[in-house]
């Protein structure tokens, strides 16, 4: 009986704990149609952390190479709703991004239900029964990648 109401109240945390619980609710999408939705898709390392505000030092640039700088800035959109973005100073991440613009100050906005992970976080299925670094699956598919431009176009 000590068991069955050990169970019980285990249950009924589990349900309370799941209530609160946040999360975005997003449709899976490949990382093709992920690529194929986002404005930039880039690589790069948090420099500076201020609330739903992040500097990142770009490192790679697969889509929208012509407008992105070596540094660019980062806002949250979704800051206090369940898809809300908490990058890591010092972490590097891959970033799918969209152009936001805010008076003269040019920023962007990473996408929810899109790809944006920290590096080396997520294996996605390859070729056979293998599997690859999401990062190393974009390489394979759009090629190295390549360096931001020194200044704004």
């Amino acid at each position: 009986m000590k068991r069955l109401a050990k169970l019980l109240v285990l249950a009924i945390c589990s349900m309370w704990a799941a209530g609160v619980a946040r999360a975005c609710p997003c449709d899976p999408i490949s990382p093709e149609a992920g690529f194929n939705r986002a404005q930039y898709v880039f690589t790069g390392k948090v420099v500076q952390a201020d609330h739903h505000a992040w500097l990142i030092a770009v490192e790679r640039v697969w889509k929208g190479h012509e407008r992105l700088t070596r540094t660019v800035k980062l806002m949250d959109v979704y800051a206090t709703l369940d898809c809300e973005f908490s990058f890591q100073l010092g972490q590097r991440y891959l970033f799918f991004a969209i152009l936001a613009k805010g008076g003269r100050d040019v920023f962007y906005h990473p996408q929810a239900c899109n790809w944006t992970r920290p590096l080396q976080s997520t294996r996605v299925p390859s070729e056979g029964n293998g599997s690859l670094w999401l990062e190393d699956f974009i390489a394979r598919e759009y090629g190295p990648g390549e360096q931001p431009r020194d200044e704004r176009p």
